[in-house]
């Protein structure tokens, strides 16, 4: 017991000395997080996810919903109109075009089925919340990008996770609907964030009505788990549920005179904000440190095809840039943020584990886990290195043929997509 203890308090401080340390480098805190969790897990065998068994997986979810939540509290209606098109576009072209190619070289460098392939394709197709936001907070990029990238990994983690789901079930059954397909990523997704700005707005009205009753601290949070658990249990995504949720809390101005008399003024207060900014800093501690324990590079063959796919999906990040944003739309630092954002993280690591399901079992699905496993720490390796040497003006500038396009000086133009 006094060795989990002891792991516990050197898990803060060292959050705390690789933050400072990425303050001072522009390397990135999660990747050293990722790889200590490799060498600690995979390399050394000090610690395995069966370790942690469910504990795992579980305050990894959480860490998921409370990066969610913090997300949404920053966002405001103005980031919101002037980033849902290009967040819509980014998330749909890329995901296209993710799905098609990769299918197409998975299917080249192996012997696996065109469904397995397919599988292969729709797993890498959203980049991760959990990595994408903490990320981008402290770069020095305009805020217009920072939302569309933090919108982005919301939407692609709908469109990932639905057609994954709706795939896997068409190819264990034999059958495919279009139909379920359609409602998963369209309706099912609208009444996510409804139900999200539902929960909102009846936990301002709570917080007016019977703030003698609520804690000071950690009620926002526990809501927050309560909103995603509700949405999910209902067969709607979560994480677009809490997103709104958090979004509607820090937007309630919005609301009509008479609405406005009947809901706390402010439902999050400048104390719980601090308290929810550390208790996010631990969890994604943890939560980067535990994707490194799930790191596993099977053979010579697995790694090969991993490395080609990571390759490609950044060039696809490249090509989809180019086609929905023109001159002027970015800085040259934006563009080059925004082609380096293309880390995988635990939704792919989750719907990997999927196929070797007795419910969802599908032959060689093993091929599938593998390759998706070592591709995660691939892409927030890539993802690192782009995103520091991004903040090199020196380097920017050697870019330049890459992306001569986008002025080296930061712009207040609006965000939008190319016509």
């Amino acid at each position: 017991m006094a060795h989990v203890i002891i792991s516990l308090a050197a898990l803060f401080f060292l959050g705390h000395v690789l933050n400072w340390f990425f303050i001072k480098t522009k390397i990135p805190d999660l990747l050293l997080l990722v790889g200590l969790g490799f060498v600690i897990g995979p390399v050394l065998g000090f610690v395995t996810p069966a370790d942690l068994g469910e504990v795992g997986a579980v305050l990894a979810t959480v860490a998921l919903i409370v990066i969610l939540y913090e997300g949404g509290l920053h966002l405001s209606t103005d980031d919101l109109k002037s980033s849902s098109l290009p967040a819509a576009g980014l998330s749909v072209l890329g995901f296209l075009l993710v799905v098609g190619t990769v299918t197409l070289i998975a299917k080249a460098l192996s012997f696996e089925s065109w469904r397995l392939c397919l599988l292969l394709g729709i797993g890498l197709g959203s980049t991760s919340s959990a990595i994408v936001i903490p990320m981008v907070k402290p770069l020095s990029i305009n805020d217009r990008t920072k939302t569309v990238l933090s919108l982005e990994s919301a939407f692609t983690d709908v469109l990932t996770i639905v057609t994954f789901l709706v795939i896997l079930e068409s190819i264990v059954k034999n059958q495919f609907s279009v139909q379920q397909l359609i409602v998963g990523i369209g309706p099912k997704t609208v009444l996510a964030g409804l139900m999200g700005l539902g929960f909102g707005l009846l936990w301002s009205f709570v917080k007016k009505r019977f703030s003698e009753w609520i804690p000071k601290a950690f009620a926002g949070e526990a809501f927050a788990l309560l909103t995603y658990g509700l949405i999910e249990a209902s067969g709607h995504n979560g994480a677009i549920g809490v997103l709104v949720l958090g979004f509607t809390l820090a937007n309630l101005q919005l609301l009509p005179e008479w609405m406005k008399d009947m809901m706390s003024k402010k439902p999050v207060s400048y104390q719980e904000q601090t308290l929810l900014s550390e208790i996010t800093f631990l969890l994604r501690t943890f939560f980067f440190l535990y994707l490194g324990t799930l790191v596993k590079f099977s053979n010579f063959s697995t790694v090969g095809i991993a490395i080609v796919v990571t390759l490609v999906l950044f060039a696809l990040r490249y090509v989809t840039l180019r086609i929905l944003f023109g001159k002027n739309h970015l800085s040259r630092l934006d563009a080059m943020v925004v082609t380096a954002m293309g880390p995988r993280g635990l939704a792919c690591a989750v719907l990997a584990t999927l196929p070797l399901q007795p419910k969802f079992y599908v032959p060689n699905g093993q091929w599938l886990q593998d390759i998706i496993f070592a591709v995660i720490p691939l892409t927030i390796l890539i993802t690192a290195i782009l995103v520091s040497l991004s903040e090199n003006v020196a380097f920017r500038n050697r870019m330049g043929s890459m992306f001569g396009l986008y002025p080296e000086s930061a712009t207040e133009k609006d965000l939008e997509v190319t016509a």
